[in-house]
């Protein structure tokens, strides 16, 4: 099954052109200057074959080759030695020999540098060297004008071929170039948007969807890495837990929507009125979490203190309702009075108990008459 002419080796492809259409030139050229001399049946026989024969054979056994280029590289050897064979047999005339040399040293070359300039010669001569042994030396460097003249002709074209091929393979391996440029961009681009995807599906993890406010599971990697801080640099750290009074009775009196536009405004409050360093979270309900690292226990007190008022004095307004609402907190701070920092949440929610305890909307601080887990 023959291979489809697309799929060839490009090199295969190129060299049978050249071979076709400048050895028809080169072909015109020697018979210009064989019907000045006396020349038998079998040398016009020969050049016939190799002309119109020899390079659709040639490019059939490299096209079909499991190795196409190095079967290339092969018949660019032969046709060096073939016309060497030629070169001898001709007596060497000066133009036709030259047209010879210089096609098979620039092919070579091309393809494989100076050691192919060494190989083309070294082919050609040994072409030259069996037609001598096989037929006697002979030396007619003189051509006629129509065989100087077309050789001329066969060489400039040829030139032009090989440097138009040249032009059109450097602007294949540009356009291949900036393909592969703007390939890379468009990788780049997509690798930039996936990984801002993955930045907001890491953000979107780890974020109550409903206050925008970080999740539990935030809150505990980040109270694993304060305390260990904490701990290395003998800081404070504050908890405050924080549940909103009577949060089943706005559901039950305003409907569902309504406890949920409480539960953005007391997040609202609470984000705007933090460090950039510290965390507030939506631990579950109507619970929330906020961590103050380096925080003392009165500092802590008084910023809860300002979220309480500000929340106490604020009311959500839902189609003709007002609705307000009020907060209760517990505060426990590490070391000031929570013994381990690993039990800071635990303290601040028994002080969180104590302040619904105690009648709600306040804040009770771990300690003050609280039991301390230890």
């Amino acid at each position: 099954m023959q291979r489809d002419t697309k799929n060839v080796h490009w090199v295969v492809r190129m060299n049978r052109r050249n071979r076709t259409w400048c050895g028809l030139l080169l072909f015109g050229t020697m018979v210009s200057h064989l019907v000045t001399k006396e020349t038998g049946a079998l040398t016009w026989v020969l050049l016939v074959a190799q002309y119109f024969a020899y390079p659709q054979l040639v490019y059939l056994y490299a096209r079909r080759a499991s190795r196409p280029m190095r079967a290339e590289m092969n018949n660019l050897l032969l046709d060096g030695f073939c016309f060497g064979v030629w070169a001898a047999v001709l007596g060497f005339p000066i133009w036709i020999t030259f047209i010879f040399l210089v096609t098979v040293t620039v092919n070579m070359t091309v393809f494989r540098g100076k050691p192919g300039f060494v190989q083309a010669i070294a082919a050609m001569t040994a072409g030259a060297l069996v037609a001598i042994v096989a037929g006697g030396f002979h030396f007619s460097p003189e051509t006629g004008w129509p065989a100087t003249i077309l050789s001329i002709l066969t060489i400039s074209i040829y030139v032009l071929v090989v440097a138009d091929s040249a032009y059109h393979r450097a602007v294949s391996l540009h356009e291949a170039r900036e393909q592969i440029r703007a390939n890379e961009q468009a990788l780049m681009h997509k690798l930039e948007q996936i990984s801002a995807l993955e930045a907001q599906l890491r953000e979107q993890a780890n974020r109550d969807p409903l206050t925008g406010l970080f999740n539990r599971r935030f809150f505990d990697a980040t109270l694993e890495r304060e305390i260990a801080r904490c701990k290395r640099d003998g800081h404070s750290l504050s908890v405050v837990m924080i549940d909103v009074d009577h949060f089943k009775k706005i559901n039950d009196t305003y409907g569902h929507q309504a406890g949920d536009e409480v539960l953005r405004l007391l997040g609202s409050i609470l984000g705007e009125g933090v460090r950039a360093s510290d965390v507030v979270c939506r631990f579950g309900g109507e619970e929330f979490l906020v961590l103050l690292p380096s925080m003392g226990t009165q500092a802590a007190q008084e910023r809860a203190e300002q979220w309480r008022i500000a929340f106490s004095t604020t009311s959500v307004l839902l189609s003709r309702d007002k609705i307000g609402a009020t907060f209760s907190a517990g505060i426990a701070t590490y070391p000031d009075n929570c013994p381990q920092p690993e039990a800071l949440v635990e303290c601040a929610d028994a002080s969180l108990y104590c302040a619904k305890k105690e009648g709600r909307n306040r804040i009770v601080v771990s300690g003050d008459n609280v039991a301390v887990p230890t």
